[in-house]
């Protein structure tokens, strides 16, 4: 029990020092990314650091891998540099058993700290995106032919989003039963205040009738309009957005009979994300214990992090191209995983075939 709590003890040193670096270091490019932005609007130097503050939880959740990889290295390579692991191996610890504990304790914390960071970041990365772009009036999302969506038998187009209560530009075409267009609604402005959504300058054409009718209606107030989940999944980030979000959006979709693979993609993102950062940490290991023991510690240590963040890249990108050529979600995630266990494996004999095992 003694050498578990040691270990753990000297993990979350590393994790912690690892963790107040990187999160500074990004913390300061981002202000200065956002400096640029000074004085554009309202966007003046409080609403600038109230973003960043409130970014810090995103920060923390994206550097914590490279935080748990670079600490526990530095931790480990510390305690083999004062030959720590020689006297546990003396004790009759070997170093498989050393590296199983150390591997279920990171995994263990992993999983804790994503859920809790699943339950606290999207609150309040969603509300620093909230007051940027309220500052500065941005667009979240703008493109030239404008952005489609589909509720039951509506199709929708919005030309300009500026959160999920300020819309620009929207065009509404109700199809019926048997697939006929029966109305187009034009609306140059919906701005939602709770459940109510203020509408201006709206226009509708009704095609089922005859002759064709049209009506123009300078503002309108409605309790339904556009549902905001479907804005909600065109616009949320990645970090914005729970796990139980992504669950109620594949719902929706499914339900809309839309496609839902790029919720599902991101919904097993998640779910493998204490996975991911064990098999990182997994790759990097037997660095510290195998042949290159007797070469400089130093490089020992770069060459574990180089491999445990190669996964960590590789491990983004092919989850993409996977959707591409067709492969489930749950493939496009599962196989990288997969492939670098089997790497870890190799490299776990190759390195400790010198009898440590």
């Amino acid at each position: 029990m003694i050498i578990p709590f040691y270990l753990f003890k000297r993990f979350l040193l590393g994790l912690f020092v690892s963790i107040v670096v990187l999160v500074s270091i990004e913390t300061f490019f981002s202000f200065t990314a956002e400096i640029k932005y000074l004085d554009q609007g309202r966007y003046d130097l409080t609403t600038i650091l109230k973003y960043i503050i409130l970014n810090i939880p995103k920060s923390i959740d994206i550097m914590y891998p490279y935080a748990v990889l670079i600490g526990a290295m530095l931790s480990l390579g510390a305690m083999a540099s004062d030959m720590e692991f020689v006297s546990m191996q003396s004790a009759g610890i070997s170093v498989t058993k050393i590296i199983s504990i150390i591997i279920i304790q990171v995994f263990l914390f992993s999983c804790v700290f994503y859920y809790v960071a699943d339950s606290v970041i999207p609150k309040y990365s969603s509300k620093a995106e909230r007051k940027k772009n309220i500052a500065l009036n941005k667009k979240i999302i703008f493109h030239n032919n404008g952005i489609w969506f589909k509720d039951k038998s509506t199709f929708i187009k919005i030309d300009e989003i500026y959160s999920d209560s300020n819309l620009q530009g929207i065009t509404m075409y109700d199809y019926d039963k048997n697939d006929k267009l029966i109305s187009v609604k034009y609306i140059k402005k919906a701005y939602a205040d709770n459940n109510k959504w203020s509408l201006k300058n709206v226009t509708e054409i009704f095609l089922d009738s005859y002759p064709v009718i049209k009506k123009h209606h300078a503002e309108q107030t409605l309790n339904n309009f556009i549902d905001k989940n479907l804005i909600s999944i065109k616009t949320q980030k990645y970090h914005s957005i729970s796990l139980r979000n992504v669950e109620k959006n594949i719902r929706y979709l499914e339900k809309n009979k839309l496609d839902s693979s790029i919720q599902k993609k991101i919904f097993w993102e998640k779910i493998f994300k204490p996975i991911s950062t064990v098999i990182m940490l997994f790759l990097a290991m037997p660095f510290i214990f195998g042949k290159l023991r007797s070469t400089n510690a130093s490089k020992r240590i770069v060459i574990g992090v180089f491999i445990g963040i190669s996964f960590f890249i590789i491990s983004s990108i092919l989850p993409n191209i996977g959707m591409l050529i067709g492969l489930t979600p749950f493939i496009n995630v599962l196989l990288p995983h997969l492939v670098f266990a089997i790497v870890g494996k190799y490299l776990y004999e190759y390195q400790l075939e010198a009898g440590l095992r």
